[in-house]
């Protein structure tokens, strides 16, 4: 009885010591996969397959997988069929023999067929699913994909251009991504697909539309925290930022990140609540300290709450983590103004036109210096450079309008001066009435 007792734990010690093996050589073989040393993860199953055959045959999908992401096809699809034999096939390995399978014509039925196959699992599943493989053999499935379709009957289509419609977004070939989606979405919406199509939107700048399209998905069940964080962002752009807090609190309540704290930051500072800006943006510097954008913007928020010496800091701090980062320099030049340096404001100014030439704000700044300065005509310079950039912009046409004014230049001062009150610039309505009379109000009041 003792000696059958000691078999047993024997045994099951020799099972546990296996798994425990596979698990570990698994951990490695993905170690080294994450970290794109494809033919080191190869050579380690190779290495494995002289001492331990069955936890090498294993990690046969995942060699298979090494062999394609480093060109060398012929031997993943030995892998492949080898893994066919013993049954070790998963939806990925699948996938990467469907994908090797598009290479001959004939097989478009069999290939579309399991594709659909795949889909039925579930639509978000299959999308992340296809990410294993690479981009532009994606775009080649989804091309393979299109030829198939387009033999099919116009009813029949809707799947296959949902699957192509897939393949092209993960592809990052959005034109195509919208057409397949454009040619379903009326007529089979469905979460997923609504939610990348408000994606789509909002990479258009259409926001409205994006919005749209997110309000869609949600109604179609999709209650992702990504979902309310890109229809925050959309929101945002349409200034509904009141609207966007409310989604952003909700993707908080499903998920906790740094960049939702951050969003919401920004949201609260064009509502003018600036002490909740500021805890958002706190938290998400004390949650990830690493990024340029957190810090820039802390630094708006403490210009808001003329808190210029802490600005200076902060948009120091972000240059220091991006040199590159857009449109910093010009926070620079404005915390160094605020601060009663102009000749360093000045500087970070010209600076930031160099680096960022499509910016209006700091032709305007400076501008605005050159007009305060008494220098009208280099002020006209920028500030005309600036209304081209930004024509929606009143303060811009309004101070050109002043500039025209100083250099008696009426017909032009008139001009930039309505095109200021047209643009919401009330502090040109006064202007106007002080320079812009006409020769017979001036008879009038004399």
């Amino acid at each position: 009885m003792r000696c059958l007792i000691c078999f047993l734990i024997c045994c099951c010690l020799s099972v546990i010591s296996s798994a425990q093996k596979v698990f570990y050589s698994e951990d490695i073989v993905q170690s080294k996969m994450d970290s794109a040393k494809f033919s080191d993860a190869i050579f380690y199953i190779e290495s494995l397959e002289k001492v331990d055959l069955d936890s090498a045959l294993a990690l046969y999908p995942k060699k298979a997988f090494c062999y394609y992401y480093i060109g060398k096809h012929t031997e993943a699809k030995k892998c492949l069929s080898i893994i066919e034999n013993e049954i070790l096939e998963t939806d990925k390995t699948e996938l990467l023999k469907l994908f090797y399978m598009i290479d001959d014509k004939n097989n478009a039925e069999d290939v579309c067929d399991e594709l659909s196959i795949l889909l039925d699992k579930g639509e978000d599943d299959f999308f992340e699913l296809i990410t294993i493989i690479n981009k532009k053999d994606l775009k080649k499935f989804a091309s393979y994909i299109d030829i198939f379709t387009s033999s099919l009957e116009e009813e029949d289509r809707g799947i296959f251009y949902k699957i192509a419609s897939f393949f092209y977004f993960k592809a990052d070939d959005r034109t195509n991504a919208y057409n397949k989606l454009s040619a379903f979405i009326d007529k089979e919406p469905t979460a997923l697909s609504s939610y990348l199509m408000g994606l789509i939107k909002s990479e258009q700048h259409e926001y409205l539309s994006a919005v749209s399209y997110f309000n869609q998905a949600e109604d179609l069940g999709l209650k992702s925290a990504d979902l309310f964080k890109e229809r925050a962002k959309a929101k945002g752009f349409e200034k509904d930022f009141f609207s966007a807090i409310e989604d952003l609190n909700i993707a908080l309540q499903k998920d906790v990140k740094a960049e939702y704290y951050f969003l919401r930051g920004v949201c609260l500072n064009y509502v003018l609540q600036y002490n909740d800006a500021l805890y958002d943006l706190n938290t998400a510097i004390e949650m990830c300290d690493t990024i340029a954008d957190y810090y820039n913007y802390r630094g708006i928020v403490y210009i808001n709450l003329e808190k210029y010496a802490d600005a200076l800091f902060e948009f120091q701090t972000a240059l220091k983590m991006n040199p590159n980062a857009d449109f910093i320099h010009n926070n620079i030049g404005l915390a160094y103004e605020k601060n009663g340096f102009l000749n360093k404001a000045i500087e970070h100014y010209k600076i930031s036109i160099r680096k960022v030439p499509y910016y209006s704000d700091s032709y305007f700044n400076l501008g605005r210096i050159n007009y305060e300065q008494g220098k009208y005509r280099a002020a006209v310079r920028y500030l005309e450079e600036a209304y081209i950039l930004n024509p929606n912009f009143g303060d811009i046409t309004h101070i050109l309008g002043l500039c025209y004014v100083a250099l008696k230049d009426k017909e032009k001062a008139c001009s930039y001066l309505q095109i200021a009150i047209d643009a919401g610039c009330e502090p040109a309505v006064s202007s106007q009435s002080e320079h812009c009379k006409s020769d017979e109000q001036v008879d009038d009041i004399e």
